[in-house]
């Protein structure tokens, strides 16, 4: 009986389990949260090929000829300034071209290196613009050797003592047009209120024979003494000795300081009986002086141009460092 009944039994489990299997499905795919990319093609740049230019090759500049400086003997009579105003340089070129001189102990027989002057129609750079002082006419004077001397009086019509008096004269060819400039040079650094003084030049050979010249000044500037060396000097003539044909003179005396002082400088100017200038002469001491002394000294001057009528003196000391 219990055969029977597992038998009976047997059709209703085998459908229970056909109808099992046939019921189960595949599971869908479930779509994952990654970010969806987009292909997209990118723009590579074509290398160029620059081409290599082939430079021109660099001219090689010509050589800058250099002028030479010109070695002098002296004879005794030239200072510093003498030689600056009668080459066209100035006292510092000088000083820097002869390093091993002492200006103040210039002799007779000693070499001095005169540096070559400025490129000619160079001007000079204007220095702080000067007072309006009283400048006279230049006069020219030829000298033997086929130069040319210039003289210009500046006379201080201020109510200060002036310094740095320089500027700069200029000759023009009234044919050709040709301009040539030479610094102008005061003999002392100084000008006091009252007196006047020349500027002063020299023009080498050569000049045109026909010509006309101007005087432009470059500084004046006042000197109250507040920062200044300056020392008054008080100057004795005691004689004034004109040669027999007057064109030298010799003129002897002596100075003194009130205070003491590490050097003085004494200039002479010889004047021809109109009143035009016909020789300066510049001294240099640089030995000092004592407050209150007096120092002996004695100097000549020689004419460029005509016979010397009188000569007068002006001078300056200079405060110790």
């Amino acid at each position: 009986m219990k055969t029977r009944k597992f038998l009976g039994l047997l059709p209703v489990l085998l459908l229970i389990g056909l109808t099992a299997c046939g019921s189960q499905t595949t599971p869908s795919p479930v779509p994952g949260n990654g970010v969806t990319l987009t292909p997209y093609s990118t723009e590579t740049a074509t290398p160029t090929i620059t081409p290599t230019s082939l430079s021109a090759p660099t001219p090689t500049p010509a050589p800058t000829l250099t002028p030479t400086p010109n070695v002098i003997t002296l004879t005794g009579n030239e200072t510093f300034w003498t030689l600056a105003a009668k080459n066209g340089v100035s006292v510092a070129e000088i000083e820097a071209a002869n390093p091993t001189l002492n200006k103040y102990s210039l002799m007779a027989g000693m070499k001095v290196v005169i540096p070559p002057p400025s490129a000619e129609g160079t001007q000079q750079a204007p220095t702080p613009t000067a007072l309006p002082v009283l400048v006279h006419d230049p006069v020219c004077s030829p000298s033997l050797t086929g130069g040319l001397y210039c003289f210009a009086m500046v006379e201080n019509n201020q109510t200060l003592m002036l310094q740095s008096v320089s500027g700069q004269f200029t000759i023009t060819d009234s044919q050709s047009g040709e301009v040539q400039v030479q610094p102008a040079l005061l003999p002392l650094d100084h000008l006091p209120v009252g007196n006047d003084l020349p500027l002063y030049a020299y023009f080498p050979p050569p000049v045109a024979s026909s010509y006309q010249v101007t005087l432009q000044l470059f500084s004046a500037l006042p000197d109250d003494g507040s920062n200044s060396s300056y020392l008054p000097l008080t100057i004795d003539t005691s004689n004034v000795e004109i040669s027999s044909d007057g064109l030298s003179a010799a003129v002897t005396g002596s100075v003194s300081s009130a205070s003491a002082a590490s050097r003085f400088d004494l200039a002479a100017v010889a004047y021809d009986s109109a009143g035009n200038v016909v020789a300066v002469r510049q001294l240099e001491n640089k030995n000092g002086l004592t407050a209150g002394a007096s120092v002996d000294f004695k100097l000549y001057v020689y004419s460029i141009a005509g016979k010397i009528d009188h000569v007068s003196l002006f001078g300056e000391a200079a405060q110790p460092d």
